[in-house]
């Protein structure tokens, strides 16, 4: 077979503004200033870089993380990937994170596997057969290369459960927890999707040393402090259960790149069956960036509540010792040496909002991809700029609250308690105040800064009760002086 598209050489990775970039090109070069894509392609790919640094070089300690720096880092995964150069092809006799064995594989009825669509690359998904078609967009396209390999690299750890898989017999032997309905992949969860979160640099290659585990914080995890950190493309399982399987499930790496599908890429399509089964939060799933509530719950994406709504949570802990309830481990653990190690730096938080229904997930309705990127000033990160930073995020809540109340008691009186206008009008809230979030972030450091974009909200909040409490007949005019809310004064109370 031959070997070709190797992920080292050919650009395959979606880089803001630019053409896709090759793994050669990541680590060695400057200009690749952001992954892009999905939230979930950004995830996996950046999942991807981490384990090959992660194996490439893992320093000590901070210390050793330190005097690393970005271009040691890169140097060092350069050379690995030229030493690996042969287990990064993604067609051919060993073709990176796949079982060619399923091409052997036949039916309950010996029919070989059937070739399934990749469809919409987009999603780490294959579609559905009822898949419904409303425009020429959603029709299935066979992807090129560099597009099969993202689709690859984000199914790995983020597929979906269900039953959009072939089934095989188990190739482990004695392995019986195998049925016709897939699990889902470790990092997406089986419930909504698992929101997750990291540190993000001003080039991709200072985004994965930022987020690089060193020996010692892998220590403050028992069940990753003897770690071999050996990835899957240099040792595959032959099976579900076998010894490489159980290892790879149980170590860090199988928390960045795992394999919960096992998969042969073809011509027109895909052999796609379940792979390792991975265990979900509530049977003790743990990686460093998912968020967590409180010690035993896991804080699911939710499209009404936008990550950037949580920062003062997730810095709470660092910045004053206080737990608000939302615990990220991956900003717990590596924030203070990056506030001195960097001048500034982003806070991401992302996912894939999905339901499921009969052991299927699916993406319906108002799901959709998460992307939250926030940026901070490490200089001015301290006591005095959260507890500003806190009295805003209550500020912005309590609007929201007075807001959503007031629109609800207006059409309480008028009769329209069914048009749920209370609730739109809170959403139109809070996405103005998501476009213009990152300049509260900035003028918390500057006091002077916030009355005058507090002004702009209680305009827009102002607006929107104008907007959804009509003012025309006589009886709607009552309503909408009697209720409408005067934020300035009420919000002092709420206080």
């Amino acid at each position: 077979m031959e070997e070709r598209f190797n992920l080292i050489d050919e650009g395959w990775i979606p880089i803001s503004g630019k053409n896709p970039a090759s793994l050669r090109e990541i680590f060695s070069a400057t200009d690749c200033s952001e992954l892009g894509g999905t939230s979930i392609q950004k995830l996996a790919v950046l999942k991807l870089l981490l384990a090959i640094a992660q194996r490439a070089i893992t320093p000590k300690d901070t210390k050793e993380w330190e005097a690393l720096g970005v271009e040691g880092l890169g140097k060092a995964c350069s050379q690995y990937l030229e030493q690996k150069h042969d287990l990064f092809y993604l067609h051919g006799e060993r073709p990176f994170l796949q079982f060619p064995i399923l091409a052997q594989w036949k039916t309950n009825k010996g029919e070989p596997l059937p070739i399934m669509p990749i469809g919409r690359p987009y999603h780490p998904d294959i579609p559905s057969d009822n898949d419904t078609v409303i425009n020429q967009m959603q029709l299935n396209r066979i992807p090129n290369d560099a597009q099969k390999a993202l689709f690859l690299v984000s199914i790995m750890n983020y597929s979906f459960g269900g039953k959009r898989v072939s089934y095989i017999p188990p190739l482990s032997e004695g392995f019986d927890s195998k049925g016709k309905s897939a699990k889902s992949g470790p990092s997406l969860g089986n419930y909504n999707g698992y929101m997750q979160s990291c540190f993000w640099g001003n080039t991709v290659l200072e985004t994965v040393w930022l987020n690089l585990l060193t020996r010692w914080e892998l220590s403050q995890c028992p069940q990753w402090e003897k770690d071999e950190l050996i990835p899957p493309w240099e040792e595959m399982p032959e099976g579900e259960d076998d010894e490489v399987a159980r290892r790879l499930k149980s170590s860090y790496m199988g928390t960045l790149v795992g394999l919960s599908r096992f998969v042969l890429l073809q011509k027109e399509g895909v052999l796609y069956a379940e792979g390792i089964q991975y265990p979900s939060h509530k049977e003790g799933w743990r990686e460093p960036f998912m968020t967590l509530r409180g010690e035993d719950k896991v804080n699911f994406l939710d499209m009404g509540r936008k990550p950037w709504r949580n920062l003062d949570a997730l810095l709470s802990l660092s910045l004053s010792t206080v737990d608000r309830g939302i615990t990220c481990p991956q900003i717990q653990m590596l924030l203070p040496r990056t506030r001195k190690a960097v001048s500034s730096f982003g806070l991401y938080s992302g996912g894939l909002k999905v339901r499921g229904n009969a052991g299927d997930q699916s993406v319906k309705q108002t799901d959709d991809f998460i992307n939250s990127l926030i940026w901070l000033d490490s200089q001015v990160l301290g006591q005095e700029w959260f507890q500003t930073l806190e009295a805003e995020m209550k500020w912005l809540e309590t609007t929201a609250f007075i807001l959503k109340r007031c629109v609800s008691n207006y059409l309480k009186e008028l009769k329209e308690i069914k048009s749920s206008l209370e609730e739109v009008a809170e959403g139109d809230f809070w996405r103005y105040c998501e476009s213009i979030f990152q300049d509260i972030v900035y003028a918390c450091d500057s006091p002077d800064r916030l009355p005058s974009i507090r002004q702009s909200l209680i305009r827009y909040a102002e607006g929107l009760y104008d907007t959804y409490c009509g003012h025309e007949t006589a009886r709607q005019i009552v309503s909408w002086v009697k209720h409408r809310p005067n934020f300035r004064l009420e919000t002092k109370k709420e206080g």
